[in-house]
């Protein structure tokens, strides 16, 4: 994320021009169809032990709408579990990075389907408009009314919010954080952040190649630092400490306008951004999220 901004900036200073950096934001990969276990360029691989059977996972639509203009988008999700037993289950709800799609972060939802045992959570992770088969674009607004449709799906199946998780990974703490603070007829039990970004601003103020204020360049502002703020349940943050896409930094803010009643970091040393699970070690990685997840 820091790259395509820094870009755009730059062009901006080139051409003495205003750049809009709105469409920017969030480069997306459409799909005609998903592979799952088959697509070939998963962001991380997994042992055969932590895959999911067939028969254990779904591909869903639900619609997601536009509060300004009305219109209606088909969202595609997939939903690891027995969706029979969802008003039972614990859940939980990923919503995954940036740039890639379902397929793409598979093999992630899948180790999620491992916390604690296998299946021991239900797990539905979503692709946002205009990502993988979802219909439309992806805007910033756009990604909390598709978390909101995420939402009325599990709702409307009967999910007690007791019982359900949010997990933000780098985008996706956008949506997780803004409805974790924001949405009060469904309030998850817990959240998981990993390798937030803080916000458009502190990005660039950051910026050790241009400083510019954002508004010039740029109405989006992911301020994931500031909505902390409102974040009342317990919250664990996990940040990779040579992250080189989203600088540790950005975590660390997040982390300390926290307010609630609990919070646990784990700042993962060797990890860039993508590679916390991976260096942390699975077995690890899910330990700490079960003992997490668990906690009175």
């Amino acid at each position: 994320m820091r790259n395509i901004f820094f870009l755009a900036l730059i062009l901006s200073v080139v051409s003495c021009k205003k750049v809009n950096l709105d469409g920017l934001g969030f480069p997306s990969e459409s799909l005609t169809q998903y592979e799952f276990d088959a697509y070939a360029e998963p962001e991380i691989e997994i042992a055969d032990s932590f895959k999911i059977n067939s028969s254990n996972y779904h591909l869903i639509t639900m619609n997601s709408m536009s509060e300004e203009t009305g219109e209606t988008y088909k969202i595609y999700g997939v939903y690891i579990g027995d969706t029979n037993s969802i008003a039972s289950d614990s859940i939980i709800l990923y919503m995954h990075g940036q740039s890639r799609h379902n397929d793409y972060y598979w093999t992630r939802a899948s180790l999620l389907a491992n916390t604690g045992s296998k299946h021991k959570y239900g797990i539905l992770m979503i692709d946002y408009r205009g990502y993988g088969m979802s219909e439309g674009s992806c805007t910033e607004v756009g990604m909390m009314e598709d978390m909101d449709a995420a939402i009325d799906w599990l709702k409307n199946r009967g999910a007690n919010q007791n019982k359900t998780f949010y997990y933000g990974f780098s985008l996706g703490a956008i949506p997780a954080i803004d409805r974790a603070a924001y949405r009060t007829d469904f309030k998850p039990n817990k959240l998981i952040i990993e390798s937030p970004l803080a916000s458009v601003e502190y990005l660039t103020q950051s910026s050790t190649v241009i400083n510019v204020n954002p508004k010039f360049v740029t109405t989006l502002e992911m301020n994931n630092a500031e909505k902390m703020k409102d974040v009342d349940m317990p919250l664990m943050w996990l940040h990779g400490v040579e992250d080189t896409y989203v600088n540790i930094s950005n975590g660390e803010l997040i982390y300390s306008n926290y307010n609630g009643v609990y919070k646990e970091a784990h700042r993962i040393e060797g990890s860039d951004h993508a590679e916390v699970p991976v260096i942390m070690g699975y077995a690890t990685y899910l330990t700490a999220l079960e003992s997490f997840l668990v906690k009175p």
